[in-house]
């Protein structure tokens, strides 16, 4: 089981490479605070997502998450890059983002509690609009919202996280888990012109619940309160050939889901437990 998903891992990396664009699921910075004590608050900050943890116990914590993508920088005229960059880990093409609010338990352990385990569930919603690749192609005509797909979803999440949490750095690895309903899904009049299967394709997104698994890799360096943070994120549709045509087609539905993310941004902690070194 293991070897198959880390086989999906490194093809999803290939396909975010040599996909177009149709993302209408852009998964959030995955938020893992890995606290250690009552009242502690840990929040991040990234040009995505901002993210939040607050301790109200010893073992149990609260979590805010945003997240909003800032699309469609191509279609102003003074973009001198007016272009159909399709970057694999930044998506110029795609609008929306999401909210979404879990609680957690927390618990340090190891040798002076430097290693932190901690697994959330929540609930979130949002939606994302994007401009499919027939715009601005040579003979295109009408204006954006006529290339436009978007739709709405709702999800569930679980979310364990392990790593080690020292004044100076911070490294995480965490499994989240998703189940993503998606649903309101529309299209513009000329998004899959001549594309009958396409069309197919996106709508039947709206079958049935869509599982994933999105691991992730966090890094903070800095020291004490501020550190510096990335994160590499994978998100692998586990219940995909679900959605199977009649051709075995199920990968045209991977297309519409950014399956690699990558992120920085600056954390901050304030915390008790720096003081008592």
């Amino acid at each position: 089981m293991k070897s198959r998903i880390y086989a999906a891992i490194l093809c999803s990396a290939a396909f975010a490479v040599t996909s177009c664009n149709r993302h209408i699921y852009v998964p959030n910075q995955v938020n893992a605070p890995l606290l250690k004590e009552r009242y502690e608050f840990k929040g991040s900050v990234t040009p995505t997502n901002l993210q939040g943890a607050f301790a109200i116990t010893d073992n149990i914590a609260i979590m805010a998450n945003g997240q909003y993508l800032y699309g469609f920088n191509y279609l102003d005229p003074a973009n001198e890059n007016n272009s159909n960059n399709n970057d694999l880990l930044v998506s110029n093409r795609t609008r929306g983002g999401l909210v979404e609010g879990a609680v957690g338990f927390f618990k340090p352990f190891g040798p002076s509690k430097k290693m932190v385990f901690d697994v959330y569930a929540g609930y979130g919603g949002g939606g994302f609009k994007t401009i499919t690749r027939e715009y601005n192609n040579s003979g295109s005509s009408g204006n954006e919202n006529d290339y436009m797909i978007k739709n709405r979803f709702s999800k569930v999440f679980i979310q364990p996280s392990i790593g080690f949490v020292h004044p100076v750095v911070e490294t995480i690895f965490s499994s989240r888990f998703s189940m993503v309903n998606f649903y309101d899904s529309q299209l513009g009049v000329k998004a899959f012109e001549g594309d009958d299967a396409g069309k197919a394709d996106f709508m039947r997104i709206n079958n049935k619940p869509i599982a994933f698994y999105e691991p992730a890799f966090t890094v903070r360096v800095g020291y004490r309160y501020v550190k510096f943070q990335s994160q590499l994120q994978f998100s692998v549709p586990l219940n995909n050939g679900s959605f199977n045509d009649n051709n075995n087609n199920y990968d045209n539905i991977n297309q519409y889901f950014q399956q690699v993310t990558f992120t920085m941004g600056v954390a901050v902690d304030i915390a008790r437990w720096y003081n008592r070194r």
